[in-house]
């Protein structure tokens, strides 16, 4: 009896919950019948992948927006780290990622800066230095409930989302209908480490006298892995016509451990059908430790003799030039989200109303990188082969393999760079939503209040006791870009700094340089955000009209340095500098939604959105990295990007959980904010300099499918199969009005042109298993002096797998791979052969056992 009970719950949720017409209801098979049928496979009826669909379908359908989502269902049938990799599954969406990790949602192709993140309801932070793009691999995935990707808000939503309004919400007792508990165990191991870390969450939810309820929810992981990184860099030599030639190369070992923890205590008080109340409250914490050994090989410091076709001799190159770099940091970072707020009802007038507050920071306190040279006697010769993407060298050394030794190296210098961030946000909003027989108004107001503190400090500590690296040394480790050399024993470095570090000290030449560094990136800021909207519903028969205007007064001021250098030791002053920028959006909006019956569904939208410059971007800012001569300057001129955006789809709706979908968009970005490369700034003589400017318009044309299916009409034992498919196209233009290049044609920096997702399933008796794959095309990603120096991202697939078996109703085990391709992250310069950085993650697998209470 517990059983057939059990599955004609889940029948009436099914057929109930998703809002079919009375002619759809009556061609259903009844509960009894469908309970019957599945108490004949051993009373177990597993259905995860076909429920989480069904609810996404669901939600989709009566949204008001135009939108995709997914449940926490969902994305636990993928192996996903957190946040960022598990609504990669919703359509035209993708990931950046950092180590291999999702980290940055990009919607439609499009730059992860021109989306908004809110966490129920309230927008959060990101505890980056110089970025507005929130990284979703802070918040671990067991801490959501639901992922919703809002392509076309309407005026009652944020402005600030040309991307996508990505809102993250965490579960409510109400959600899960009475007492609930979820525990999970797995193990991850990682091919390229060897090693295998623990992971686990734990959720429970009930709801008192039909009023009260409470979720809460923890969850823990630490993982240990490696990534095998390559760099290079490019440009002229004088002994090497007609082609950049790789003047030096980087061969970079990290050796990784992070650890995420997360805790959601969510409150809700329904006294009545017309009063409800709520507390939501999310807390993450992420730690990332982490080791990199940098060998430098120096191929552009000799004299180049071309010997073939893309095949070179190096010859005079100075020992002193290759060297080895040791980096240790542990980085923190976590994301505090508190709100309350409540719903009333009184005669045709709802009033609901939040309070939030979001805390962000990032903790870099013990950066230190150690640095090392090659203490040689003669120098060095090089054979190199650019014929392929990574270019091949062999090292002639006199003293054999004594380039790869450490004990050959001799400390050069201690960089120390702590970092500390803070990003900080109130906010207020009330909504008020008068309901009439056809046509109800909605009006709102909200503010935020945002402030960011960043401090990023730097000394080169070069006076100090003598030693070698082969004091640290350890056997040398795997990796897969060629020989690295011997290893470093991360516990011997720790200890030797921990014990001899106030040993050194700044050369006094070096003061003014440091005190120069440690100010010039430090900045405060404060946002002040004030938004008021009125908003028509209107419902003709079945066509649903939406007409509005939001408008958004911004209010930005930063605080940062001006230092100024008399001579190489001197400093002639050091200022405050001041920015300010005072600006008001008006952004309209109108949506269309048609059901045409026959389960079609039209809809159109025409909305106006903004996205506003990066803080880093248009704060009066500098970040000197001097190893690389590389440096990034903040524009405080920036204007904030303006979009007017089309969008129309049409949605067809397949039985319970299917659906199949055609969307187009258009965009037009005025103002678009691109990064550019400087070889000869008269400001930063030596360096490259890479700074943001407003370019012209960017045009954004896209096709978006979407098709997701039970094929439940194939013979018995094929009808538990589902598919899945979505693809993104996108034809973009760019004027990135920069000197010496007006002729030349750009596509939209970060937007990729084509996105793909695809997914076969299957659920039967007690098995659930899926396959999934997602596919981001090249994109640009920094614009140079020329072509020869634009900056891509190569293309990248995806490839993961999941399968579940399930023992009784109460447990199961799973067994999940990702990254089953071993794609690397790839970059290359002004053309595909010019590989800039090759990153290699590896394979990982995953074991674990969950439990349903």
């Amino acid at each position: 009896m517990h059983t057939k009970h059990r599955l004609c719950l889940a029948v009436t949720l099914a057929l109930g919950g998703i809002g079919l017409s009375d002619a759809q209801a009556a061609n259903q098979p009844d509960a009894a019948t469908t309970a019957a049928d599945a108490t004949t496979l051993d009373g177990i009826q597993v259905r995860p992948q076909y429920d989480a669909q069904m609810r996404a379908i669901d939600f989709k359908r009566d949204a008001s927006a135009i939108q995709d989502g997914v449940s926490s269902d969902s994305y636990g049938q993928f192996p996903d780290q957190n946040a960022a990799e598990a609504i990669q599954r919703v359509p035209g969406v993708s990931v950046t990622r950092d180590q291999g990790e999702g980290r940055y949602v990009v919607v439609r192709g499009l730059d992860p800066a021109l989306n908004t993140v809110s966490v129920d309801g309230i927008s959060i932070g990101t505890p980056e230095s110089d970025t507005r793009s929130a990284p979703l691999d802070v918040i671990p995935a067991e801490s959501t409930e639901r992922l919703t990707v809002v392509k076309a808000p309407t005026p009652d939503m944020p402005g600030d989302s040309i991307g996508g309004a990505i809102q993250v919400e965490s579960a409510s007792a109400f959600d899960r209908k009475g007492r609930d508990l979820r525990a999970k165990l797995e193990a991850d191991h990682q091919d390229l480490s060897g090693e295998t870390s623990p992971k686990g969450s734990f959720n429970y939810s009930d709801i008192f006298n039909d009023t009260f309820g409470i979720a809460l929810g923890v969850n823990y992981q630490n993982r240990d892995y490696q990534s095998d990184n390559i760099e290079v860099e490019y440009d002229e030599h004088d002994d090497v016509a007609d082609e950049l030639f790789p003047v030096e190369v980087q061969q970079r070992k990290y050796t990784i451990n992070r650890e995420r923890t997360g805790a959601n205590l969510n409150l809700d008080w329904r006294p009545d059908a017309d009063n409800s109340y709520f507390l939501r409250t999310l807390y993450s914490r992420f730690t990332d430790e982490e080791t990199r050994l940098r060998a430098i090989i120096p191929l552009g410091e000799g004299d180049v003799t071309q010997t073939g076709a893309h095949s070179y001799l190096v010859e005079g190159i100075d020992p002193g030039d290759f060297g080895r770099r040791v980096r240790y940091r542990t980085k923190d970072e976590d994301a505090l989200a508190i709100s309350a707020g409540g719903e009333n009802r009184r005669d045709g007038i709802v009033v609901d109303y939040r309070l939030g507050y979001t805390k962000t920071h990032e903790w870099v306190n013990d950066e230190i990188e150690s640095r090392f040279d090659y203490d040689g006697s003669d120098d060095l010769s090089a054979t190199v082969d650019t014929r392929r993407g990574i270019p091949r060298f062999e090292i002639l050394d006199p003293a054999g393999d004594g380039w790869l030794r450490n004990d050959n190296y001799e400390f050069d210098r201690f960089v120390v760079s702590p970092k500390q961030v803070v990003d900080e946000e109130k906010s207020a909003e009330v909504n008020l939503d008068f309901i009439g027989d056809r046509i109800s108004w909605k009006a709102g107001l909200k503010g935020r209040w945002r402030d960011r503190d960043v401090n990023v400090d730097e000394r080169e500590l070069r006076q100090g006791p003598g030693f070698s690296l082969g004091e640290w040394s350890a056997a040398a480790p795997d990796y897969r870009h060629g020989d690295i050399g011997d290893g470093v024993d991360t516990g011997a470095m720790n200890d030797y700094i921990g014990g001899h570090l106030d040993e050194y000290g700044e050369r006094p030449k070096d003061v003014a340089a440091n005190t120069e560094v440690s100010l010039i990136e430090d900045y405060s800021s404060t946002e002040d955000i004030m938004a008021a909207y009125l908003m028509a519903t209107a419902d003709f028969g079945a066509l649903r009209v939406i007409a509005g205007a939001r408008m958004e007064n911004t209010q930005f001021h930063a605080t940062g340095n001006q230092v100024d250098l008399e001579d190489e030791e001197t400093i002639a002053s050091i200022s405050r500098r001041e920015v300010s920028s005072n600006y008001t959006s008006v952004l309209p909006g109108l949506h269309l939604r048609y059901d045409a019956g026959n389960d079609w569904v039209y809809r159109g939208a025409y909305t106006e959105t903004i996205a506003r410059p990066s803080f880093g971007d248009i704060s009066p800012r500098v970040k000197i990295n001097r190893d690389d001569e590389e440096i990034e300057t903040g524009n405080p001129e920036l204007d904030p990007y303006q979009s007017q955006n089309l969008d129309f789809s049409l949605e067809h709706y397949i039985n319970e959980s299917g659906i199949f979908s055609l969307a187009v968009f258009g965009k037009r970005i005025g103002g678009y904010i691109v990064n550019t490369l400087s070889q000869d700034n008269p400001d930063f003589p030596g360096y490259e300099v890479l700074r943001p400017v407003n370019g012209g318009d960017a045009d954004v044309y896209g096709l978006e499918l979407n098709w997701q299916q039970q094929l439940d009409f194939l013979p018995s034992g094929w009808d538990g199969l589902l598919v899945g498919f979505s693809g993104t196209w996108l034809d973009t233009s760019f004027d990135a009005s920069i000197d010496g290049r007006d002729q030349d044609d750009f596509k939209l920096p970060r937007a990729s042109d084509q996105i793909y997702s695809a997914s076969i399933g299957y659920e039967k008796n007690r098995l659930s298993a899926r396959l999934a794959a997602v596919y981001r095309s090249e994109y640009l990603d920094t614009i140079g002096d020329d072509a020869r120096y634009d900056i891509y991202v190569a293309p990248n697939t995806q490839f993961d797998f999941y399968m579940s078996y399930e023992f009784s109703k109460n447990w199961s085990l799973f067994l999940q791979g990702s990254n089953l391709l071993d794609e690397p992250l790839e970059l290359y310069q002004g053309e595909s052969a010019n590989t800039l950085q090759n990153e290699l993650y590896g394979r990982s697998y995953a074991l674990g056992i969950k439990i349903k209470l």
